[in-house]
């Protein structure tokens, strides 16, 4: 069964953020604080190189395949 093209593949949470800030022992975020963490996520994950990783680990001929036909 194919996937829809809407699914998420991956989500951070409130529920991550607060797990992370009681593992590393700090105090608890307020509301804006995390809201605020949620808007700045997107500055420090780098969604793009991190899915062709994925990929690259999962499926790598798809990635390498248009060198592979260049070569012949």
């Amino acid at each position: 069964m194919p996937w829809p093209d809407d699914y998420i593949l991956y989500s951070i949470n409130v529920e991550d953020v607060r797990e992370a800030v009681a593992d590393e022992g700090v105090r608890e975020l307020t509301d804006d604080e995390i809201k605020a963490i949620g808007d700045k996520l997107g500055d420090y994950i780098n969604w793009y190189d991190a899915l062709l990783i994925a990929i690259q680990e999962v499926a790598p001929d798809v990635l390498n395949s248009d060198e592979e036909e260049e070569d012949d």
